[in-house]
C-alpha cells in the first residue's frame, strides 16, 4: 500500500539486526559493501530453542503450582524439567550469543 523502503534503510536493518529469513537481495547488497559480512543461518537452532524455552517456562510456572497443591511427586518433576532445559539452554542458547 505504500512505496518501498529505501534499500539503504534495508540494508542498515539487516546489517543491525542480522534476521535470518527471506532477505537474500538485501542480504547480497550488504555483502557487495562489505565481504566480511556473516549472514545469520541460525534458524533452526533458535527455533529449537523457543521450544525449549517453552518447555522452560511452562515447567517454572508448573512447579510452583504443584508446590501449592502439595503434589510433591509432579513438583519434582517440573523442577527436573527446569534443570535439564535450563541446562540444555545453558549450551545451546547462552553460550552462543554473540559478544555485544
Amino acid at each position: 500500500m505504500t512505496k518501498a523502503e529505501d534499500d539503504e534503510i534495508l540494508k542498515k536493518f539487516y546489517k543491525t539486526v542480522n534476521p535470518w529469513g527471506a532477505w537474500g537481495p538485501i542480504r547480497e547488497k550488504v555483502m557487495k559493501d562489505d565481504p566480511s559480512f556473516k549472514p545469520n543461518f541460525n534458524m533452526g537452532r533458535d527455533l529449537l530453542n523457543v521450544a525449549v524455552g517453552i518447555v522452560w517456562q511452562v515447567s517454572l510456572t508448573a512447579s510452583a503450582i504443584y508446590v501449592v497443591l502439595h503434589n510433591w511427586t509432579l513438583a519434582g518433576v517440573m523442577v527436573g524439567s527446569v534443570i535439564v532445559t535450563s541446562i540444555f539452554l545453558k549450551f545451546n542458547w547462552y553460550d552462543k550469543l554473540e559478544k555485544a
